[in-house]
């Protein structure tokens, strides 16, 4: 379809046309004249029509051009902002060019290059290196109790020319501290599990003697050896929970059942030990109080606080006391023992920790006992706490569910 000026154009032309065959005279060739000058104004003016339309378009695609350079630079400020580490672009000059407020956190201050960084900041020197140094590089940085694993990536151009590097600072001191945690635990177990074995390999290697017949040695050594033995499936066991209880795969059947009752089926349980060990029990618990929780892991959680009692209170008393708010129900168990220094407190619920070492393996401890009994509670979304005073006993208050 013809434009409108293209249309005018035609016409004038037909016009032209028809007065040149019509007239040779003066006045059809001033007429002609005219069309012809008429002729080029029109089409000057469809030339700047075009020019002008040209502009249009270009100012229209600069336009959005700039929309979608401004939008796209705003979605990568958001995603850089969204990383959850420290991040900085580190340009030719060594500007800080782009980073995200986890880096701005990091180094407290409004710098604008590697060289507005602090002197004495470790993290100075990593971002010198980092911009110096021009190479890709790992390295572990130690800044404000905080283990960062830095990453640095230098960029090039096309032509292979330094343009910058990046870093990214990732928090590593939980893996780490799970690392420490995880060779300590190896350790511990070992050494737990080698004591047994040894004593009941130096037990064996004396029966097999050529001339061994002491009869009486070899009851002692063989009830010793049954106790050893016992020891060991009993540290594997709490082991195996333990591992079962932090990696959450510890099904639990929660009922609501009475304390009152649950306590005075333990006591009767234990009455034995109580009784060669001369421990009083004070039982101060209403009748009418429940809790919801599985029954059988909370009475290991209670027998594991009953056999430090036996162990560490002998000839005294163990009292334990119920109460109650509106949702929870508040347990204190204590006893009026030897009492424990206040820096053993921490590490009371630590797995294989124990305040008197020696006396707790001649009781056959597998030190998981408390460990396994903060995991339990934790379990059921309750909580336990220790308290304690030398000569005076230890209390622990324990805080469940109540329904």
């Amino acid at each position: 379809m013809l434009r409108k000026e293209n249309k005018i154009q035609l016409l004038v032309l037909v016009l032209l046309s028809v007065i040149a065959l019509w007239s040779r005279t003066v006045v059809s060739i001033l007429f002609l004249s005219l069309g012809m000058a008429l002729l080029f104004i029109l089409d000057t003016l469809n030339t700047k029509n075009k020019v002008e339309t040209i502009k249009e378009d270009v100012e229209m695609v600069k336009k959005e051009a700039t929309v979608q350079a401004d939008y796209a630079f705003d979605r990568t400020v958001q995603l850089i902002n969204a990383i959850p580490s420290p991040l900085v672009y580190i340009d030719q000059r060594g500007d800080f060019e782009v980073s995200n407020q986890y880096f701005d956190q990091l180094i407290h201050v409004d710098a604008k290059s590697v060289y507005d960084v602090k002197i004495d900041s470790p993290i100075r020197q990593t971002l010198l290196d980092a911009f110096l140094n021009e190479k890709q590089f790992v390295r572990q940085v130690s800044y404000q109790d905080v283990e960062f694993q830095v990453l640095s990536i230098p960029f090039l151009t096309e032509k292979r020319r330094y343009n910058g590097c990046m870093l990214i600072f990732q928090d590593v001191t939980r893996i780490l501290e799970g690392e420490k945690m995880q060779k300590r635990f190896i350790a511990d177990a070992s050494h737990e599990l080698r004591t047994p074995i040894a004593s009941i390999k130096g037990m064996v290697e004396i029966l097999n003697r050529p001339g061994f017949n002491d009869v009486e040695t070899l009851q002692e050594f063989l009830k010793q050896i049954e106790k050893e033995n016992n020891r060991l499936d009993h540290i594997v066991e709490d082991l195996l929970l333990q591992s079962r209880l932090k990696s959450n795969t510890v099904y639990l059947e929660k009922t609501v059942f009475n304390l009152k009752q649950f306590f005075d089926g333990l006591i009767y349980e234990r009455r034995q030990e109580l009784h060669q060990a001369n421990i009083k029990v004070v039982l101060n618990c209403p009748s009418n109080i429940t809790v919801y929780a599985d029954q059988f892991r909370l009475s290991q959680v209670f027998l594991n606080l009953f056999n430090n009692a036996i162990n560490y209170a002998e000839n005294g008393r163990i009292k334990i006391q119920c109460d109650t708010d509106d949702e929870h129900v508040h347990i204190n168990f204590s006893d009026n023992g030897k009492g424990m220094e206040p820096d053993l407190i921490p590490h009371i619920f630590e797995r294989f920790y124990r305040g008197e070492k020696d006396r707790s393996r001649e009781n056959g401890g597998s030190g998981l006992g408390l460990a396994i009994s903060k995991s339990i509670v934790e379990a059921h979304g309750g909580t336990i706490n220790v308290s304690s005073t030398i000569d005076k006993g230890t209390t622990f208050t324990i805080k469940l569910t109540q329904n």
